[in-house]
């Protein structure tokens, strides 16, 4: 299997996505009450500006790590 590129934002979208799942099923089983969307709006809307945040992170540590090889090669090459 081919490896491929560790996806940050993935991670937390997955975790936010567990948590989710976890306190909708804390609310079918009567433990929470989660009829008013005020409880669950929030983590929703802020685990998804937590990835959002975390892919521009991501992509600008990318970026920055390339444009950086892209420089030692260019000091390497001889002219």
């Amino acid at each position: 299997m081919r490896r491929h590129r560790f996806e940050p934002a993935a991670l937390v979208m997955g975790l936010v996505l567990l948590t989710l799942t976890v306190f909708f099923i804390l609310d079918v089983c009567g433990v929470w009450d989660l009829s008013e969307p005020r409880r669950t709006v929030p983590v929703a809307g802020g685990g998804l500006l937590l990835v959002a945040v975390t892919a521009i992170f991501t992509q600008g540590v990318r970026t920055v790590r390339a444009l950086r090889a892209r420089r030692r090669q260019r000091v390497r090459r001889p002219a």
